[in-house]
């Protein structure tokens, strides 16, 4: 039980029970050392009848073998320490035992003679006294001071006369706390240590799989403020279960939604993506997608080796068929050379609209002999097909490969000056860089 509100509830309910016990006990003590003082201050007052006639007539008629053995009578007495008898002067008659001077020191009887007590006093070895005067009555009734007798005690015969008691005070007191710490251990045990276990045992095996899944039933009798705990215990469990169920089901929820929502998003990026890379009218690579190209291959070709060649095509008289046509003639002539591109090309190669009415085709892995043969089918293909409205048309192609240390920006020069040979030269015809 260490640790526990049972075993802390007890520790407090009898701390402040020892501390009253405590109180009442010293109060007791108290008050039976006061009563047994005040009964030993009776018995020496009443030595004034018992011994008061024998030492008045022993100082009446000087005899002090008599005295003294009425002083060693009294001295004998188990709350007397000593007795002293004096004269009408003052002066010191005879003594036993332990007594104090005019001045208050302890003086001792010895051999007739007083001798200082040289003992220390203890806790308990305070002394008091009762007095009394020896008067001696004659046969006409006339009173003679004949001295003074004085009887002594002190707080430890007070304390021996009361030790008994103080002991059956105390086994008293002793017994009754233990009796009632048993009980009361016992009793808060029963009715609050095992109840308060039974729930934390129970709150120990509650998680998230199998919470609310069964009551706890406290087993304590009668009905009580623990019942009304356990009650509103079990409608937590089934809240937190309804809670959690319900938090199952929305995350539940929230996952498909969120894979829906990932699905859509990756659809949406590449159709994005796509979008980014195509020409919308061609469906071609664009410019930007032709120049990731060309920077990737360069790259490649500069780090690792090998061939790259580009092929520039320009279609012929293009603005006299816009001009003569229409734009939307001219649209259809792009996209009809673009097909032709697309399909003749090969799997390695990309193709795209440059810009206006010129495309590309970057070769990878192709030299200059390559790419122009390649340009020569396309040329071929494009000057055999017959175009929407237009008719027959023809292409110009300029081709150039990467030379060894060459900037990818010399190479596109190269490929646009051997473009533009082609067009001087008669058009529709295939001009390799001479450089190549």
């Amino acid at each position: 039980m260490n640790g526990s509100l049972a075993a802390r509830l007890l520790r407090i309910i009898f701390g402040c029970y020892f501390l009253v016990t405590l109180a009442v006990t010293c109060a007791q003590l108290a008050a039976e050392y006061r009563h047994t003082e005040l009964r030993l201050t009776a018995e020496i007052e009443a030595m004034r009848h018992t011994f008061g006639p024998g030492i008045t007539d022993a100082l009446w008629r000087f005899n002090g073998e008599v005295l003294g053995g009425i002083l060693t009578g009294v001295k004998a007495l188990p709350i007397v320490i000593g007795v002293k008898v004096e004269d009408e002067q003052g002066k010191l008659l005879r003594a036993a035992g332990t007594v104090t001077g005019a001045d208050g020191q302890r003086l001792t009887a010895a051999g007739g003679a007083l001798v200082p007590d040289t003992a220390p006093p203890g806790m308990f070895d305070r002394v008091f006294s009762r007095g009394f005067d020896a008067v001696h009555v004659d046969e006409a009734g006339g009173r003679h001071r004949v001295g003074r007798w004085t009887v002594y005690s002190s707080q430890r015969v007070v304390l021996r006369q009361v030790e008994y008691g103080f002991l059956l005070i105390l086994v008293n007191s002793v017994i009754k706390t233990l009796a009632l710490w048993f009980i009361f251990l016992f009793v808060i045990r029963r009715a609050l240590g095992q109840p308060l276990r039974q729930m934390s045992e129970f709150v120990g095996q509650l998680n998230i799989d199998n919470i609310g899944d069964r009551e706890f039933t406290l087993k304590a009798r009668g009905r009580h403020e623990l019942h009304l705990l356990t009650d509103k215990l079990n409608q937590m469990a089934g809240t937190l279960r309804r809670s959690v169920a319900e938090n199952a089901a929305l995350y539940k929820e929230l996952q498909e939604m969120n894979r829906t929502l990932e699905s859509q998003v990756a659809e949406r990026t590449s159709e994005l993506r796509r979008v980014a890379s195509t020409d919308t009218l061609t469906g071609l690579h664009n410019r930007r997608k032709l120049d990731e190209v060309l920077t990737y291959e360069t790259e490649r070709v500069q780090r690792y080796g090998g061939e790259l060649a580009v092929v520039l095509i320009d279609i012929d008289h293009f603005k006299l068929t816009n001009d003569t046509y229409g734009h939307p003639v001219g649209d259809r002539v792009l996209t009809a050379v673009a097909a032709i591109l697309g399909t003749g090309a090969r799997s390695i190669d990309s193709v795209g609209r440059w810009g206006g009415e010129e495309f590309m085709v970057v070769c990878p892995q192709t030299d200059a002999g390559g790419a122009a043969a390649l340009a020569e089918q396309l040329r071929q293909r494009i000057a055999a097909a017959e175009f929407p409205v237009a008719g027959r048309k023809t292409c110009s192609f300029g081709v150039a490969a990467l030379a060894p240390g060459e900037s990818l920006a010399l190479l596109l020069v190269r490929a646009d000056t051997a473009l533009y040979r082609a067009k001087q030269e008669g058009r529709n015809k295939v001009i390799q860089d001479a450089v190549n």
